[in-house]
């Protein structure tokens, strides 16, 4: 059954971490795991100094700043297949210095931000549409 907006926003909401999806000039869509929260109707995805990287610049972020296009799906698995969901957010992303605002909501969310300068940058997902499914047959 597809979910409205508001039902995918309650969805995510708590989930806090989802797969990203970002454009490749080359391989076409890459996508990562990553964690993030929701604030003034932006998704804000932490790039943070807490977890090891591959190299000096995020294939991520390069990624983004050649195709700014971007999608980020949550879904919920379980083995009682009735309870299985999805949504996904498409937007466009770009790097930016995080508010004090986002700041806040990453460490309240996630606590390895709680430390000063755990985040030192984020992608700001833009919202342009929210779309969803649940295997829920009886919504409310």
């Amino acid at each position: 059954m597809r979910l409205d907006p508001d039902a995918c926003r309650q969805r995510i909401g708590p989930s806090g971490h989802g797969v990203l999806g970002s454009v490749h000039a080359e391989r076409g869509v890459d996508a990562v795991p990553v964690v993030f929260v929701i604030r003034d109707e932006r998704v804000v995805i932490p790039i943070d100094t807490v977890k090891p990287k591959s190299g000096d610049r995020l294939q991520r972020l390069v990624n983004l700043s050649a195709d700014d296009r971007c999608v980020l799906l949550v879904d919920h698995y379980d083995d009682d297949w009735s309870q299985l969901w999805w949504v996904r957010i498409h937007g466009r992303g770009h790097e930016s210095a995080p508010t004090a605002d986002q700041l806040e909501a990453l460490a309240e969310s996630f606590p390895a931000y709680r430390s000063r300068g755990a985040v030192t940058s984020a992608i700001v997902m833009v919202i342009d549409a929210v779309t969803g499914w649940s295997a829920e047959t009886d919504l409310v």
